[in-house]
């Protein structure tokens, strides 16, 4: 049995603590450690647990974690990861790496200090079993030369959340929304950003405004081998949370919808539709946990660095930094 733990909480560390605690086999979330009291509530009365802390270090000295799972703000990322290293645990760290540059190189190297253990960062949009297909067929071609592709990312506030609780709760649009976008397309494509415009607003949350943060925006990035990304992320949406992605390219092209169970191509020639993969679509959460589980159990090779988390950072605050100068940021000088 891998016994688990939680420092923080918001929706991501919700859905992680379930994913943990009721739906993967021989893993038991046996603590928690939050400042937010309906997570605390939640810990103790729906999942059962006697272990509940308003402070990290008590969770810490229980000293039966195998894993811990990081779930605060971004800005703590660099303290709870290093912490929970240092009593031994595995960590896994719900994105962002870090909120800036520099604690993602701080981490990059503490971690590596601590090679025994298996520490990642949550990237769930590799985990959507339909863009594996999408990045062979980007790799081999198949769809000629990427010309364009489209991020379209949706996810609402929930309703109990009042507008002056709405900046405390959220990570940002660009560290939140955007980063899964930002981080699938750098996987699909491996091409490396040059530069970002961002433009945005905030008319349904004007909270968000006070905190140079929007309800929604746009960003437009040019990425080496001539790729143009346009990502629209939202906290107002009136179909649900979920995304978009279209890649074209000079043979075809490929949409993925959240409405829809399977990718599709369409091929330039005749304009039919291929369905790349058909079959219920699996959390992708609770798919990234379960091949995180497996590393620590097995000891596995994690899939992925963490300085994809590092560069997936660096990019969000280039987005931030253009959204708030209103010009078109190089990504060489940042």
């Amino acid at each position: 049995m891998i016994r688990a733990g939680i420092i923080g909480w918001g929706e991501s560390g919700k859905k992680i603590a379930n994913a943990l605690h009721f739906q993967i086999k021989d893993v038991e979330v046996i603590g928690v450690a939050t400042e937010d009291s309906e997570g605390r509530d939640y810990a103790m009365n729906k999942m059962g647990l006697k272990h509940v802390f308003s402070n990290h270090n008590s969770l810490l000295e229980l000293h039966q974690i195998d894993m811990i799972c990081v779930c605060s703000d971004g800005d703590m990322h660099l303290n709870h990861v290093e912490k929970s290293l240092s009593t031994g645990s595995n960590v896994f760290i719900d994105h962002p790496l870090a909120s800036n540059v520099e604690d993602c190189r701080k981490l990059e190297k503490i971690i590596d200090s601590y090679p025994s253990y298996k520490t990642t960062v949550a990237f769930p949009r590799r985990f959507d079993h339909r863009l594996e297909p999408i990045q062979k067929d980007i790799k081999e071609g198949r769809l000629g030369n990427i010309l364009r592709i489209d991020c379209h990312t949706y996810e609402s506030i929930p309703q109990r959340i009042s507008e002056d609780e709405i900046p405390k709760v959220t990570k940002g649009i660009f560290m939140d929304l955007m980063l899964q976008d930002i981080d699938m397309v750098r996987w699909l494509t491996g091409a490396e950003y040059e530069s970002v415009y961002v433009t945005g607003n905030a008319h349904k949350y004007p909270s968000l405004k006070r905190q140079n943060d929007a309800d929604t925006a746009i960003a437009i990035a040019k990425l080496t081998g001539n790729i143009l990304v346009n990502f629209i992320s939202s906290r107002v949406t009136h179909r649900g949370s979920g995304y978009e992605l279209k890649v074209v390219g000079t043979n075809g092209e490929v949409n993925i919808s959240h409405l829809d169970k399977s990718a599709k191509l369409v091929d330039s020639l005749d304009g039919k539709p291929f369905y790349l993969s058909k079959g219920a679509r699996e959390n992708d959460y609770l798919r990234l946990l379960k091949d995180y589980v497996a590393a620590v159990r097995n000891s596995n090779k994690i899939k992925y660095k963490l300085e994809d988390g590092t560069e997936a950072t660096r990019v969000a605050v280039a987005m931030t930094k253009s959204f708030l100068l209103g010009q078109e940021v190089s990504l060489k000088s940042e």
